[in-house]
């Protein structure tokens, strides 16, 4: 079941990371298309390998599990918070923004934190 598990935990978030900074990114900067897609690409990677380490139950560095976690966390919370309102609420033109300036700010900080206390708990087991 682990097995299977990994390459689906892993792929989503990449493409959950992929999708929100790409979006974040087009809207909030006027960067080019192209940097745009290499820092969300290269954070999705990020993302992706975490979550493989995360599942997989391997150690990581607290920096790296904040920054992942933020990513991983925030993402979810934009996509959640960009797609929600538009599914219930579909006459509303405002809906997206919520996920835009509310829910991923929330999810980032949230996700930042609880990857710092995951491995310094993780780390303080160990110890």
């Amino acid at each position: 079941m682990i097995q299977l598990l990994k390459p689906l935990v892993s792929f989503l978030m990449f493409l959950i990371v992929m999708f929100s900074m790409s979006t974040i990114l087009s809207i909030t900067t006027s960067y080019p298309t192209w940097l745009c897609m290499i820092f969300s690409l290269v954070c999705a990677v990020l993302a992706g390998w975490s979550a493989w380490k995360l599942v997989a139950g391997e150690k990581m560095g607290a920096g790296v599990a904040a920054i992942s976690g933020a990513l991983m966390l925030g993402g979810l919370c934009f996509v959640i918070g960009f797609f929600g309102p538009m599914a219930f609420a579909k006459d509303t033109s405002q809906g997206p923004l919520i996920g835009l300036f509310i829910a991923a700010p929330l999810g980032v900080i949230m996700g930042a934190i609880g990857g710092y206390l995951y491995v310094s708990r993780q780390n303080g087991a160990d110890g």
